[in-house]
């Protein structure tokens, strides 16, 4: 955990939270009083929207850098480096392009912190961010004022993730700080369960702490993509190798986290082992259950990414269904799991504790407020 010493030239504080997978209807069905506050005060979008695909890493690094995947490089959690016939997680800094929110905010010599539940995250992120934590691997200090960190897979893990930047805000000065929680609960319960719904009001408090700490500061709090319940899988794979065509099929939410989503996911990229499969390729998945889109690496500039990391084909799938490796048969049904992934998981709440002059639709113009807001004399 790097820290500069000496004060900051401002007193000016932003705070920018991602709450990991709160489709909007989390938010509709709890007792979220500061959120609703932030509201009243600001700026709520109740459906605003995320970046596709709909998963952690794509939209973690939108809302750190303000842009599309296709400037900022990441363009899943996963993807297939044909060069070493290998699956590589997206996790390293060194795959973004461009200079994140921490590093502009450090060249106004404002500090900075980063705070994440998943290790990955902050692996990922951490580029320019001079304080940082996951709660998979805290500092000792941060263990002893907190207490020992819960399992990655609870829905303690993130209540004491707040309770950590308490104690960091506590340490250091900080103009700015982004904070990203774990979506464990968000896998495993609806928006109807009591357990989501103490879940976030939980998180609801832990906000409510930091906006009484600091009533002058920026707050933004959205989601990096929303939640669904899915019912059938199918496995893309065994569909293409039954026609013959060899393939590696990537879920993009695919990750070490599979207690979470088994690495079964809304969209997938296809890499084919003969490129000259592709158009047989295409017209047999456009025709495959559970389908709803299927564009090649070129089209997918629709959705703002790149051609690089995103295979021969990029396949879109129906709110029902998930894509990922089922044994060796082509589709299966599921039995309550949640996922994201799909164009059906882009909703994502918005809220921000000022009137702004301009118009907010993506989570990722967040980064671009809050830039504006610190950089203000």
């Amino acid at each position: 955990m790097g820290v500069r010493s000496g004060l900051p030239h401002s007193s000016k504080r932003a705070l920018l939270i991602c709450i990991d997978g709160c489709d909007p209807d989390y938010i509709k069905r709890s007792s979220v009083p500061n959120l609703r506050r932030l509201a009243r005060e600001g700026m709520y979008i109740e459906r605003g929207v995320s970046i596709v695909p709909t998963v952690t890493n794509v939209n973690n690094v939108s809302l750190i850098t303000g842009v599309y995947p296709d400037i900022h490089g990441i363009t899943s959690n996963c993807y297939y480096d044909r060069d070493s016939g290998k699956e590589v997680y997206m996790e390293s800094a060194e795959f973004i392009r461009v200079k994140t929110i921490f590093e502009k905010v450090n060249k106004l010599g404002l500090r900075t912190a980063l705070l994440t539940s998943k290790e990955k995250l902050l692996t990922l992120l951490r580029r320019g961010a001079e304080t940082m934590l996951s709660a998979e691997n805290p500092p000792q200090w941060v263990v002893k004022e907190v207490g020992v960190q819960p399992n990655i897979y609870s829905s303690e893990v993130n209540i004491w993730l707040f309770e950590a930047l308490l104690s960091v805000i506590q340490r250091f000065e900080l103009n700015f700080v982004y904070l990203a929680t774990t979506d464990y609960i968000m896998h495993k319960y609806s928006p109807e369960d009591s357990e989501a719904q103490e879940h976030m009001a939980a998180i609801d408090t832990g906000i409510g702490k930091l906006i009484d700490l600091f009533p002058d500061a920026l707050f933004c709090v959205t989601a990096d993509h929303g939640m669904a319940e899915k019912e059938k899988t199918v496995n893309l794979e065994a569909i293409l190798k039954n026609h013959g065509i060899r393939s590696i099929v990537i879920p993009t939410v695919k990750d070490k986290y599979v207690p979470h989503h088994s690495n079964l996911s809304g969209s997938a990229y296809v890499y084919l082992l003969n490129r000259q499969d592709r158009v047989r390729a295409y017209e047999i998945l456009r025709q495959t259950e559970g389908v709803e889109e299927v564009l090649t690496n070129t089209e997918s500039a629709r959705y703002h990414l790149p051609v690089e990391y995103t295979g021969d084909l990029f396949v879109l799938g129906e709110e029902d269904y998930v894509f990922g490796r089922i044994d060796d048969i082509e589709r299966k049904k599921v039995d309550q799991l949640r996922s994201h992934g799909s164009l059906h998981e882009r909703e994502v709440p918005i809220f921000c504790g000022r009137i702004l002059e301009r118009r907010v639709t993506e989570n990722k113009e967040l980064a671009t407020v809050i830039l504006d807001y610190l950089s203000e004399p």
